[in-house]
């Protein structure tokens, strides 16, 4: 018994559209483990990771794909120092004021900016006596997502405390409910910065 084309065509329709319908069905599921996938698991590791090296070198911005507002980098901090211009140099933009004592100085930059010239794939970086010791975080990270840093303080010549909001799937994107603190420690010839202890604790509203 021959088959007719015409049966054959419309099965291969009808499988087409039911993958179709069962990707559709599935995005949002995608969509949410893509967003479990970007949680930090470094802050939450016992012990926390060393990813720092004594090599002094900065690394490179990731390439951010959206374009940049001019008036986003028009923000950007002008080159001060030795050490903004070491990051300058690897094609980092610099975010904020910078903070410095006892020789050591703590600067933020970042790789480009959201739609509210937030900063985007920013990062935090610690030099020693003008010699890059490492970064306070592993990857660089997005304004307004679980793990992006916040408050830093250099408490003296080998200590500095950091602070990173942590989003639950239930959060506003304006106030993370939880804050992770974790104590830096610098240490070595050459410095090195190295993460010694985290603790994580509920938090009134912190807008963002």
């Amino acid at each position: 018994m021959r088959e007719r084309p015409g049966v054959e065509v419309t099965m291969h329709t009808r499988l087409a559209v039911c993958a179709t319908l069962l990707l559709a069905a599935l995005g949002p599921l995608g969509a949410a483990a893509r967003g479990q996938d970007r949680r930090p698991p470094w802050l939450d590791a016992e012990p926390l990771a060393a990813w720092n090296q004594a090599d002094g070198t900065i690394p490179p911005p990731p390439v951010v794909d959206e374009p940049v507002n001019p008036k986003c980098r028009d923000q950007a901090r002008p080159v001060q120092t030795a050490e903004d211009q070491q990051l300058r140099d690897r094609g980092w933009s610099l975010v904020g004021p910078f903070q410095g004592g006892w020789g050591v100085l703590v600067v933020r930059a970042t790789a480009g900016w959201d739609g509210m010239c937030r900063p985007m794939q920013y990062q935090d970086f610690v030099f020693v006596g003008g010699r890059f010791a490492g970064t306070l975080a592993p990857a660089p990270m997005d304004s307004r997502t679980d793990g992006a840093i916040g408050d830093v303080s250099l408490l003296g010549p080998d200590r500095i405390t950091a602070q990173y909001l942590r989003y639950t799937d239930d959060d506003p994107l304006c106030c993370p409910s939880r804050i992770t603190s974790v104590e830096f420690s610098i240490e070595g010839d050459p410095s090195v910065v190295r993460a010694r202890s985290a603790s994580t604790s509920g938090t009134t509203m912190i807008r963002r």
